[in-house]
């Protein structure tokens, strides 16, 4: 059954880069969509659906703001990692925009929404964040920081918190046939997670095969219960 819906998520993403892109003006703003599926839905080395494949769809609305660019966006995939969430997992976010040269800042936060959670700790979660991308023009790289900072005490396993602030480092390449990403990133008291990911859009699609190396903390009641790998693709189409 799982093999026949991932099969048929694929599918509906192929059908979908057949459609014009419909992107909508509002004002001087955008409105963009998207939906894709992911064999697997792995967040900072955390497995978010048990090994299944996970559909997604979300929108985002963009509108210029003086020499800033605002943002709004919502996505929910299929998540069964939350007991008692429905398996849905539902974010919404706001930030802005602000280049400086080859130096792109992005400020924002984000709302986990986990709709039926059995604990009411878990069921809401937060974290601000704050991106730095440097990508000097006319060059084929791209390098990138990223700091999540938690809004919400993380959430409790045996009424202990556990999770954290998450930091990133991460750079891409672009080789032509394809885009290189190869990101670490540390999730305080969880893991610490290496990705290298290939990229390539073919009719439309946004095609992206990734390796992850998940290494569990020291923390007893990490999620991760030991050091894992994973190879995952995804299908991704925005209109």
């Amino acid at each position: 059954m799982i093999k026949k819906i991932a099969l048929s998520s694929f599918a509906s993403v192929l059908l979908l880069s057949q459609v014009a892109n419909a992107e909508i003006k509002i004002g001087k703003g955008t409105l963009t969509f998207n939906a894709g599926v992911s064999s697997q839905y792995i967040w900072r080395g955390l497995d978010q659906n048990k090994d299944d494949a996970s559909p997604f769809a979300g929108a985002d609305f963009s509108h210029p703001l003086g020499d800033f660019n605002l943002y709004l966006g919502v996505w929910t995939a299929a998540q069964d990692n939350i007991a008692g969430a429905g398996g849905q997992e539902i974010d919404y976010y706001a930030g802005i925009t602000k280049s400086f040269g080859p130096a792109t800042f992005d400020i924002g936060y984000t709302i986990f929404i986990f709709p039926g959670a059995n604990s009411k700790d878990i069921k809401e979660t937060a974290e601000y964040y704050g991106k730095l991308t440097i990508a000097p023009d006319k060059q084929p790289y791209t390098i990138g920081l990223a700091y999540y900072i938690d809004d919400t005490e993380g959430y409790k396993i045996s009424n202990q918190d556990v999770g954290g602030n998450y930091y990133e480092v991460n750079a891409s390449y672009n080789f032509g046939l394809a885009q290189g990403l190869v990101s670490y990133g540390v999730y305080e008291n969880e893991t610490k997670t290496t990705t290298v990911s290939i990229s390539k859009e073919i009719i439309g699609v946004g095609f992206t095969l990734s390796y992850i190396n998940a290494e569990k903390d020291n923390n007893t009641l990490s999620a991760l219960n030991k050091n894992r790998d994973y190879m995952t693709l995804s299908a991704k189409k925005v209109f």
